[in-house]
């Protein structure tokens, strides 16, 4: 084949292998990649809503002084808006224990977290993945079973759930960097990453829904459901995809050849005694990232797990409201990151900006957007004019959907040989992140002031704020010059 036969060659592999077609294998590991962000998030966050369920909520609020709702929220009159609150529990956990059973499964990530990159990047991510998401499946359907067991096997049980999930995360963006060529990153993250959103907005949706249902039998069908779904999507997983298109007999020749023109991941496995440890470690952008991994993962682990703590003890909301005012911003993070993604791709690839500007301008209105709808949130909304919530959380998830196409593309773009363990280091921000705001949340609980959420959201807000302005001093999405294991800066590379 002559040189201009393979040129013609490739141009027509490109012009058949559109991102958006019936025909793209891709696009379909692209909604797996999205259906296992869900499944192993689903599992963890499902009993943020269903504790609410779960618990002798009487004798929970007899336990705090500071959550006002009898005196505030429930006036002569209104006892039956009390007994709609929530569907009464059979469990006596106090709201310290609460807090330390939705905070266990931040802690178990944080003990894994620390090897779970170099795991991924040594290893099969489609493997570790599978087996992820099979533990998680098996501790979600043990749930009813360990809550009536023993409080303390159930925190045991969400520290593994929370260990698999640190396995789970980094293998999604080596998989993106292994399939997706450079400049559909940004929507194919803004894409799969919504099974985050899907999972605490719709799972707490539908939790919130079983919770009320007799049909049901209540809130234990929740992780029989959850679960025994996850172990059908492993089934489907395992069949369709692979590590790399190469070895994927679902994806056309044509498609194979695109991808194998178009993507940089590299083919060998990084060395873990001969990886850039030091440029990583001094890399203004890769900070960049960590700081903003650890700000927003403050932000959506507090909304994740303690948003519908906050509407029932602050708001008084009944528990079928709770579902659907807990689904409003991650519907709205949805819908913008999948407009802002595609948005943010079109403007580099069409040189209206470059990639490294479009996701500073994305990352401004995620960080500094959210510090605003936090801070709103923290003071506006009150049980005695509750709807002001709604629309402040609707905008707060729109502008909170600007991160994905800032801080998360810089990830996946700065060394696709190590994604893996950039990857890691965010979860590692993130998961600290989380352990802060659970453990600021069972402190204030501790403590009964009656500042908590203010507090609570306030710090989120800070956060957020500081990290935005980080991020548009050194963020970037340029390939570093260590990126291929270089241990000294050379000419062509820049931090």
């Amino acid at each position: 084949m002559t040189s201009k036969e393979s040129d013609e060659g490739v141009a027509s592999a490109k012009s058949k292998s559109p991102l958006l077609s019936l025909n793209s294998h891709r696009l379909r590991v692209c909604v797996f990649l999205l259906l296992a962000q869900y499944m192993g998030s689903a599992n963890r966050m499902a009993i943020s809503t269903s504790i609410v369920c779960m618990v002798n909520v009487t004798t929970a609020v007899h336990h705090t002084s500071n959550v006002s709702l009898a005196s505030a929220c429930f006036r002569p009159g209104q006892q039956d808006s009390a007994d709609e609150l929530a569907v009464e529990g059979h469990l006596f956990w106090t709201p310290s224990q609460q807090s330390l059973l939705l905070a266990s499964s931040f802690y178990g990530s944080f003990v894994t977290i620390f090897i779970s990159g170099a795991v991924i990047d040594q290893f099969s991510p489609t493997k570790i993945l599978t087996v992820g998401l099979l533990v998680s499946a098996l501790f979600t359907l043990l749930v009813p079973f360990l809550s009536d067991l023993s409080y303390e096997a159930l925190v045991v049980s969400r520290i593994i759930i929370g260990v698999t999930e640190s396995l789970i995360v980094p293998a999604l963006p080596m998989l993106v960097v292994r399939w997706f060529p450079t400049s559909e990153k940004t929507t194919l993250a803004a894409f799969y990453t919504s099974g985050i959103q899907l999972a605490a907005g719709g799972a707490s949706l539908i939790a919130a829904q079983i919770c009320r249902s007799t049909a049901l039998h209540g809130w234990p069908s929740i992780y029989y459901i959850f679960g025994s779904v996850t172990l059908v999507f492993v089934v489907i997983w395992f069949i369709f995809v692979n590590d790399r298109p190469s070895e994927n007999r679902w994806t056309s020749e044509a498609e194979k050849m695109y991808l194998e023109e178009q993507i940089v991941a590299p083919k060998k496995k990084p060395s873990l005694r001969t990886s850039p440890w030091r440029g990583i470690a001094t890399s203004s952008p890769v900070h960049s990232v960590m700081i903003c991994a650890f700000a927003f993962g403050f932000s959506t682990s507090t909304m994740q797990a303690y948003l519908p703590t906050y509407l029932r003890e602050q708001l008084a909301f009944p528990v079928d409201k709770i579902g659907l005012y807990t689904l409003a911003p991650f519907v709205a993070q949805i819908i913008a990151k999948n407009i802002f993604g595609p948005l943010t791709d079109y403007v580099a690839r069409k040189g209206i900006t470059t990639l490294t500007t479009a996701t500073k301008i994305a990352q401004s209105m995620g960080s500094f957007g959210a510090a605003i709808g936090l801070l709103a949130f923290a003071y506006f909304p009150t049980c005695a004019s509750p709807g002001s919530a709604l629309p402040i959380l609707i905008i707060y998830g729109t502008v909170f959907a600007g991160g994905i196409c800032g801080f998360f593309t810089s990830m996946l773009t700065l060394a696709p040989k190590y994604t893996g363990a950039l990857t890691a280091l965010a979860q590692l921000s993130a998961m600290l992140a989380s352990i802060a705001s659970s453990t600021l949340v069972t402190t204030l609980t501790s403590m009964e002031t009656a500042y908590k959420w203010p507090i609570i959201f306030g710090s989120a807000a800070l956060l957020q704020a500081g990290a935005g302005a980080h991020f548009l001093f050194f963020g970037s999405t340029e390939k570093q010059y260590w990126s291929e294991g270089t241990s000294e800066k050379s000419a062509a590379g820049s931090n």
